[in-house]
């Protein structure tokens, strides 16, 4: 009986040990069918998900990328290729881990999660990811990621022609947070902060909602030929806080504070702003390049130089807005036009609100 018992200990000894060893896929392999992954798995190479097979991974789990560089170029290239469906759901208690297999948690030591024509929605719950050259990369892919923290990587995500929502989610510290092109986008309560670029995209319809931008070294928001609706969002302490270029852009009730340069830029855009504050903007509170729309009911005091400048060859006729005041001498040097450049359009503008208006009840995303 004694030497019964003492197999049975070793049998279980050597089973928790067999079931707490790592995964590891070396080489370039492919998941052919349904797989669960759970503990720690560590890819050596490019793992790719087959189009048909759906790739669960339980929550605490840790996805380490074993540093592979055969081009010296200084990038780590494993990776993990999703043709399938990713289901990554961790928990607030338990979140799963994606990073190198090194200490040193520096970008680009592993190449991507990459989501390559993936017409399933693909999801990421309660995951962290650093180390990266591009964290989350979609291409003809749809995805929602939801209580997610990206950090240290060289982009946060990219994406082309998908569908990405991205919601109580944290970017910061990455050299770029996101970049995007042909893509329906969907931000509500994350933040972007500390990076080169914030958010950066071209030919793309875009909601923000109740998100905060702040301390990217270039732009905060920074969109070309794409579609903006933002409400209730704060941009601060970016170079520029909003540029946009070409398109349309509906803005909101949003704060848009302590930018560098300009709190917004247009270019040959088309914009409604509404209910917004700019404040504490280094140069101005908007800049307005061959842009159309309606510039109403804003708080524009408080900034730089100038509240308002009108950069194009055409009239521009603002709405009511708050100056800071309501004398007219007060609101003339408060903008630049053609009476300070004779080839640029003159201001003309509405009868001046008599006190700021709300500044709005934002508030601090609730991200991890």
């Amino acid at each position: 009986m004694r030497n019964l018992l003492l197999l049975l200990l070793l049998t279980l000894l050597a089973w928790s040990e067999f079931a707490s060893a790592a995964v590891v896929y070396q080489g370039e392999q492919t998941l052919w069918q349904d797989t669960v992954w759970q503990g720690e798995v560590v890819i050596d190479g490019i793992l790719t998900v087959a189009p048909e097979a759906r790739l669960e991974i339980r929550p605490g789990t840790r996805v380490l990328f074993r540093f592979v560089d055969s081009n010296n170029d200084g990038l780590g290239e494993s990776e993990l290729f999703v043709q399938g469906r990713l289901l990554a759901l961790g928990t607030a208690d338990a979140p799963i881990h994606f990073a190198s297999e090194l200490s040193d948690q520096r970008p680009g030591l592993w190449g991507a999660v990459n989501v390559m024509g993936s017409d399933q929605a693909n999801r990421l719950q309660y995951c962290l990811i650093e180390g990266a050259s591009i964290a989350f990369h979609s291409h003809f892919g749809r995805a929602e990621l939801d209580h997610c923290l990206f950090r240290a990587n060289l982009r946060a995500l990219m994406f082309q022609d998908s569908t990405v929502t991205l919601a109580f989610s944290r970017i910061e510290n990455n050299r770029n947070g996101l970049q995007f092109r042909d893509a329906t986008v969907l931000l509500r309560e994350s933040v972007v902060r500390d990076g080169f670029w914030g958010i950066r995209g071209t030919y793309s319809q875009v909601e923000m909602v109740g998100c905060l931008v702040e301390n990217n070294r270039v732009n905060g928001v920074n969109l070309r030929d794409s579609t903006l609706t933002a409400r209730g969002n704060m941009v601060r302490g970016n170079r520029s806080g909003v540029y946009v270029q070409g398109g349309q852009a509906e803005l909101t009730g949003n704060l848009v504070l302590d930018n560098s340069e300009h709190g917004i830029l247009l270019e040959q855009a088309d914009i409604q702003a509404h209910r917004n504050r700019l404040s504490g903007n280094g140069r101005s509170a908007v800049r307005w390049i061959e842009s159309t729309g309606d510039l109403a009911e804003n708080d524009l005091a408080g900034n730089g130089e100038y509240a308002l400048v009108n950069d194009g060859g055409t009239d521009l006729s603002v709405g009511a807005n708050w100056w800071g005041g309501t004398d007219p001498d007060l609101i003339h040097r408060l903008v630049r036009d053609q009476a300070d450049r004779p080839d640029r359009g003159t201001v003309v503008f509405g009868v001046p609100l008599q006190h700021a208006p709300a500044a709005g009840g934002w508030r601090m995303p609730r991200t991890p």
